[in-house]
Formats: C-alpha cells, structure tokens, sequence
C-alpha cells in the first residue's frame, strides 16, 4: 500500500488549485510524477471559493471542493500500487492554502 503523505496532498491541492481557477465544477483528470511514483487523479467536483477575491488577486480563492467522483492512482515501476487517498484528507489542504 502506498501511503499519500502530506507533501503529495500539498502537491495535488496546488495542482487543482491551479486546475479550477474561478471555475464552480471541474471535471477532468492530469497526470504527474512525485517522488518517483507516477500519479493520476481522475475528478469531477463541485468548487466553492472565497466570497471576494483577496485584493492582489485575479479570483476568489478556492476554499473546499465537493468530488462527484474522484479516483486517484498510483504507479510505481508502471504496475499500479494501492494507495490510501483520501478526499477528506485532501479538503483540509484547500482550507491551510488560504
């Protein structure tokens, strides 16, 4: 079992954050590589943002994302490895991002 540590949750966090910009439902799926393991997230959520942009920025922030359907794989040496995601765990890097 491969174990998501918080460094990989930051990573995907930026990642989507980057993804949905002002955006209010994301659907879609990327690929990454992190630490020698391949990854792939496959996601359609509803996005919630912050009220008002803060003042230097172009658009609110996001503030929590509510998954419809969501998988995340993981792939070491091109054979998939199961991992312990979890999109609870992930919703509270949006909030620490703020």
């Amino acid at each position: 079992m491969y174990v998501v540590s918080s460094k990989l949750y930051l990573e995907l966090t930026t990642r989507l954050v980057e993804l949905v910009a002002e955006n209010g439902y994301y659907s879609g799926s990327f690929e990454f590589e992190f630490e020698g393991v391949w990854c792939e997230m496959i996601l359609s959520a509803v996005v919630y943002h912050q009220e008002k942009p803060d003042e230097w920025a172009s658009y609110p922030a996001v503030v929590d994302m509510m998954p419809v359907w969501w998988e995340f794989h993981t792939f070491i040496d091109g054979s998939e490895v199961l991992n312990d995601m979890s999109f609870n765990e992930l919703r509270t890097y949006f909030k620490s991002l703020l």
